[in-house]
Order: structure tokens, then C-alpha cells, then sequence
């Protein structure tokens, strides 16, 4: 594991060891884990067309979705949300993402889908501005460390690039551009980094509403290791990582969720030089709809969708999202007379 990932969590691991009132509170979470930075599912349709190479023509999308559940594993807590030290939580989440797209050809086919199993190590920390006695707290801030080790491929065989043949052997023709974005193999694993800072505002626990803002920035670098790591050939065009960042505007109202959040990202390291990816997208979650909500979003740049990385986008998507709200953690624990008393 690099340097520069160990380290936060070794730091956090040694001032948890040496704070009494952090020990004195650990416990597990088995019931409502906190559910905050991970990944979301949608499915969505875009009037904008897919273009592969190798094919005559762009194609209209019949539908596309991301199918990313986020199993967690039981999480650790530090503490209470209290002013002082505050929360810290410990996670392991295990997200078998999978991307499909279906494409209006004969026979509505498939096309190769993006695997993205991974497991997130997640350090939150949950704390309080000071109170005045008998007040409830109005605001909380929350920071978020996520370390991902994961795995990126599309499952298939075929050469990498257009002009290499399986049956000549791939290796024993020297490939150059453009790609096999029809069958090509795609495939690497990676380690990210991601940080988050969240702050809540305007926090009323008996209605159920608060506004939140957040900022966030991530670096990710593809690794050879193991198996299904990524080749010389692929790392050239497809690069040593990305990097980007991104912001974050919610509302929580009587339970209704909005959400505004927009990022950008580029590759580093890959030849030729590919462009910035930027993406923005409004959802609304109603607290009867049990985590679905719907969304629209604007993307430009790269594709996203496995092999084809060097395609040109620019789509509307609307559709579908699920996300479940965040566990009732970000809550610091009150009794029923704190939530009568007035603030």
C-alpha cells in the first residue's frame, strides 16, 4: 500500500489508542450504518447518441444503469457528537458496481459491461461546535477519508487495439490507435484515495431538516499488481490515474432530500493528452419514495464506460437514483426530554 495512504489511518489508529474517553465509548454498529460518500444506483435513459468505434454509426441508448449496493460490514464507533473529540467511525464496505449499457440495435444488445468490485476503507469523523446547556445542537461537521482498493475490467478477450488480430496473436502485433472499443479487453486495478468534509446547518431534529455543503477531492492510481492489473500497452493510452474534485449542496426537508452536486477529473499520465471530464447533477429523493428518487445530469469530456475512454461525450441523462439516507449516527444521542426542550 503506498505511503501517502497509510499514512491518515496510522495517525488516527495511534490518537485512538492514547484517548481514554475514546476507548471507554467503542462499540459496534450492526443495525443503521452510516451511509455517507459511497456510491449510488441509477438507471436513466439520454437523447444523445453512443459512439463506438468500429461501428458505421452512433447509436440511440435504450437504457442505461449502475447497479452499485454498498454491503457493509459491521462498523466500528469512537466516541459520541458531542463538541470536544467528537465521533469517529470506522468502516468497511464492500460495492460489487457493475455499469450496463443497452443500445438500440437489432436485438437491443448489451454492450460489454464495466465490472468495478471493490472494497472502501472509511475513516468519518462526526463532531459539534460548543453548545449552551439545554440547547440541541444546529449544525454538525463531518470528515471523510476513504480509502478504495478495487478492480476495473468489461470481462472480455478480444486485442486491445483495432489493427491486432487474436488469431496472429495480440502481443506479437505491435498495436497502435485506434482501440477495439467492439470486444477490446479492458481491465486494471487500482487504489484510491478520497477526501471529504461535509458541514451541516440549519440542523432541526424534530422536522427532519438541515442543509448541507460539501467539498471533495480524490487521486487514483491503476496498478499491474495481481491479477487483472493493468498492461504497459493499455497504462500508455489509458494512463497512471485520475485525479479531480468536486462540491456538494443538499436540503433535507421533513425527510424529502435534494441534492446539487457537480465534479471534475482528469487523467494523468496517458498519451495522447486527453481532456477534463466534468459532470453535474440535481436529484430529488422524497422521504416516501424509501431511498428512489429521481435525477437529471450533464456530463463532457471522457467517456466514462470502460474501452471507451477515448471517446468524446457530452449527454443529458435523466432517470432514476437510489440512495439510502444517512444512518440516524450523524445524530448525536439525545433523550426524549432534549428533543422537547426548546432550542
Amino acid at each position: 500500500m503506498p505511503r501517502f495512504v497509510r499514512a491518515p489511518f496510522v495517525v488516527l489508529l495511534v490518537l485512538l489508542g492514547l484517548t481514554p474517553e475514546a476507548q471507554a465509548r467503542a462499540r459496534f454498529e450492526l443495525d443503521t450504518p452510516f451511509n455517507t460518500g459511497l456510491d449510488r444506483s441509477y438507471v436513466f435513459s439520454s437523447p444523445n447518441r453512443i459512439r463506438r468505434e468500429g461501428e458505421p454509426e452512433p447509436s440511440a441508448l435504450v437504457f442505461e444503469a449502475q447497479v452499485a449496493p454498498n454491503l457493509f460490514f459491521p462498523q466500528l464507533h469512537f466516541g459520541q457528537v458531542l463538541p470536544g473529540l467528537g465521533e469517529f467511525i470506522l468502516s468497511a464496505v464492500l460495492t460489487p458496481n457493475i455499469r450496463l449499457r443497452m443500445l438500440a440495435q437489432e436485438s437491443s444488445p448489451v454492450i460489454p459491461p464495466s465490472f468495478m468490485p471493490k472494497l472502501t476503507l472509511q475513516l468519518a469523523h462526526l463532531w459539534l461546535p460548543e453548545l449552551e446547556p439545554q440547547t440541541l445542537p444546529t449544525s454538525v461537521r463531518i470528515g471523510l477519508v476513504n480509502l478504495v482498493v478495487g478492480h476495473y475490467s468489461n470481462g472480455q478477450a478480444g486485442c486491445f487495439y483495432a489493427n491486432q488480430s487474436a488469431e496472429e496473436g495480440c502481443a506479437s502485433t505491435e498495436g497502435h490507435l485506434p482501440l477495439n472499443e467492439l470486444s477490446g479487453d479492458f481491465s486494471t486495478n487500482f487504489v484510491r484515495l478520497e477526501v471529504h468534509g461535509r458541514l451541516l446547518t440549519h440542523v432541526d431534529l424534530r422536522r427532519n431538516s438541515m442543509w448541507s455543503f460539501g467539498l471533495s477531492a480524490f487521486v487514483e492510481h491503476n496498478s499491474s499488481a495481481a491479477i487483472g492489473g493493468i498492461t504497459p500497452e493499455m497504462r500508455e493510452v489509458y494512463g497512471d490515474g485520475h485525479a479531480g474534485a468536486g462540491f456538494l449542496l443538499g436540503r433535507i426537508w421533513f425527510g424529502h432530500r435534494f441534492r446539487l452536486e457537480g465534479n471534475v477529473s482528469t487523467p494523468y499520465g496517458e498519451s495522447p493528452h486527453q481532456p477534463w471530464t466534468m459532470s453535474l447533477e440535481a436529484a430529488a429523493l422524497p422521504r416516501w419514495g424509501a431511498g428512489f428518487g429521481g435525477f437529471v445530469r450533464y456530463v463532457r469530456g471522457q467517456d466514462y464506460y470502460n474501452i471507451l475512454f477515448l471517446q468524446r461525450i457530452e449527454l443529458v441523462q435523466a432517470g432514476l437514483v437510489f440512495e439510502l439516507g444517512p444512518g440516524p449516527r450523524t445524530q448525536p444521542e439525545l433523550s426524549p426530554n432534549d428533543l422537547k426542550s426548546p432550542q
